[in-house]
C-alpha cells in the first residue's frame, strides 16, 4: 500500500485497489482563516479520487467543509467514515450519499483492505490502522493516550482485530502544543513532561518506522504572534530525540508530497510518486519557539462589519445570553462576584461588568479593576460567533479570546477557587453549540452557492 503525506494531517492512501482520503484539507488556510498549512502546498482536489474518505473529528483542520463540499461535487459516491454525528450531518448535506458514523475500536472490511478504528482519550475521535499487501500502518491523527501502556494496549487489541503482529509504519502525534497557554495565562515554559509523554508513547508504538504528521499550521496575519508560543518543538529536533530513544527506530521527516511504500518487505520512499496529487511550495517555517511577550489584543475585522451595527448585536447578547446563561448556571449561588468583559473594537475598547450578587445578574456598562474573572475579545470575531458564523475555538486559538481567574471565597479552610468557568463567555453560547451552528451555516452558505 501506497501512504501519500499531503499536508498537516491529509493522507492519500492507496491499498488492494481501492483510495482512501484521511482528514481532507485541500486549501491553504483552516480555522476561518486562522491557520494556514506549512508549507503551501496546492492539492489537485480532481486527481484525488477517493472511494473512502476519513473524517476523524469535528476539529476544523480535520473536518473542513470547503473541502468536503469540492470531493462530494466531484463524487457524491465517495462513502465517507466517521465516528461524528455532526459530521455525518454536514457530509449528508453536501450530498454524499453513503455516510456512516463508526464509533473507535470498530473493524472494518474496505473490499480487501482490513482497516480498524483506534481510540482517543477523547471519545469523539480516532485514529486508522490498517493491513493491506502483508503490512501493517498506523495513522494517529491527533488521538491522545493515557501514557505508553496505554499505546501498548489500544496497539495490541488493533492488531488482533487485523490479525497482525506489528506495526510497520506510524504516522505520529508528535508535537505538544501550547495552543491555548499564553490566552488563558498559564505557563508558556518548554513542557518537558508532556513532550517526555509524547516520546515514550511514540516509542509505545513499536512501529519500525515512523513519520511525524499533524500539528502541520501555522498562524495567519493578526494572529501570527502565536508562533512564538504554540509549537515548543521544530520537527528537526524531533527527529533527533525519537532517533536517540529509539535507536532501532527508521525515522522519517514529514515531507509534504512524500509516498512511502507499506509492505512486507518494508518501508520504502517513493520520489516523484505524488506529483500528479500536490504541488509544494518551498518556503520558510515562521514557527519559531520565543514565547517572551503578548502582544496587545487587537480586531482587524476581518469579516469586514459595520462596526456600530456588530457593537449593538454584541451588546444585547451580553444583556441577554450571556446573563441569562450565568442566572441559569447557578453562578448567583457563588456571589457575590465582579466578571469584567473587555471587547476591543477596531476603533475601541469598550468595558462592561457582570455583577452576581444575591440581586442576581447585571451588566453594567463599566470597567471593574477588581474583578474575579476577566475576558478580553476581539469584537468582530465575537461578533460572528454571536451570529453562528464563527465557532469559539476559532476565536481562543487565534489569541482573540484571553482569559483569567481570580475567584476565590476564604473559608475556615483557606482560600478556595470558585467552580466559575474562566471562559465565561461560554455560558451564552456554550463551545460545542458554537462549533454545530458555525457548521450549520457554513454548509447553508456552501449549499446556496451552488444555486
Amino acid at each position: 500500500m501506497d501512504w501519500t503525506y499531503l499536508g498537516h494531517a491529509m493522507w492519500s492512501i492507496e491499498a488492494a485497489g481501492l483510495r482512501l482520503l484521511c482528514d481532507p484539507l485541500l486549501d491553504t488556510t483552516h480555522h476561518c482563516g486562522v491557520f494556514e498549512v506549512v508549507p503551501h502546498r496546492t492539492v489537485d482536489a480532481a486527481a484525488l479520487r477517493p472511494d473512502f474518505v476519513f473524517v476523524s473529528h469535528r476539529h476544523p483542520d480535520h473536518f473542513d467543509i470547503a473541502s468536503l463540499d469540492r470531493l462530494a461535487q466531484l463524487d457524491p459516491e465517495a462513502v465517507v467514515v466517521t465516528p461524528d454525528p455532526l459530521v455525518v450531518e454536514v457530509a449528508r448535506g453536501l450530498g454524499f450519499r453513503t455516510v456512516r458514523q463508526v464509533a473507535p475500536g470498530v473493524a472494518l472490511e474496505l473490499d480487501g483492505v482490513r482497516a480498524v478504528t483506534t481510540p482517543s482519550v477523547d471519545p469523539a475521535e480516532w485514529g486508522l490502522m490498517i493491513a493491506c499487501d502483508g503490512a501493517v500502518a498506523w495513522n494517529q491523527v491527533d488521538a491522545v493516550f493515557d501514557g505508553p501502556a496505554d499505546v501498548v494496549r489500544i496497539r495490541d487489541v488493533a492488531l488482533a482485530a487485523l490479525g497482525a503482529g506489528r506495526v510497520d509504519f506510524a504516522a505520529v502525534r508528535w508535537q505538544p502544543m501550547l495552543e491555548i497557554a499564553a490566552q488563558l495565562g498559564e505557563s508558556t515554559r518548554f513542557p518537558l513532561a508532556a513532550y517526555d509523554g509524547r516520546l515514550r508513547e511514540i516509542a509505545a508504538t513499536g512501529a519500525a518506522a515512523i513519520v511525524p504528521a499533524a500539528a502541520g499550521g501555522s498562524h495567519v496575519g493578526p494572529w501570527a504572534w502565536l508562533d512564538r508560543v504554540v509549537f515548543p518543538v521544530a520537527e528537526p529536533r524531533f527527529l533527533r530525540d525519537i532517533a536517540a530513544l529509539c535507536p532501532g527506530l527508521v525515522v522519517h521527516p514529514g515531507r509534504t508530497g512524500a509516498t512511502w511504500r507499506i509492505d512486507a518487505d518494508g518501508v520504502a520512499l517513493l520520489e516523484g510518486s505524488a506529483d500528479a496529487l500536490v504541488t509544494v511550495h518551498p518556503g520558510a517555517d515562521p514557527r519559531r519557539f520565543h514565547p517572551l511577550d503578548l502582544p496587545t489584543l487587537v480586531d482587524p475585522n476581518p469579516s469586514g462589519g459595520d462596526v456600530p451595527s456588530m457593537r449593538a448585536r454584541v451588546e444585547r447578547w451580553l444583556h441577554d445570553d450571556l446573563c441569562r446563561g450565568l442566572a441559569q448556571a447557578g453562578v448567583d449561588r457563588m456571589g457575590p462576584l465582579a466578571l469584567a468583559v473587555e471587547i476591543v473594537w477596531p476603533d475601541a475598547t469598550v468595558s462592561h461588568t457582570i455583577s452576581i450578587d444575591t440581586r442576581g445578574v447585571r451588566l453594567e456598562a463599566r470597567a471593574e479593576d477588581d474583578w474575579d474573572a476577566i475576558n478580553q475579545i476581539a469584537g468582530s470575531l465575537l461578533w460572528e460567533v454571536v451570529e453562528g458564523r464563527r465557532g469559539w475555538g476559532d476565536v481562543l486559538l487565534a489569541g482573540a479570546l484571553r482569559a483569567r481567574t481570580r475567584a476565590y471565597r476564604i473559608t475556615g479552610g483557606g482560600a478556595r477557587p470558585v467552580a466559575l468557568g474562566e471562559t465565561f463567555l461560554y455560558y451564552g453560547l456554550g463551545y460545542h453549540a458554537s462549533h454545530e451552528r458555525a457548521a450549520r451555516w457554513e454548509l447553508a452558505r456552501r449549499l446556496a452557492a451552488r444555486e
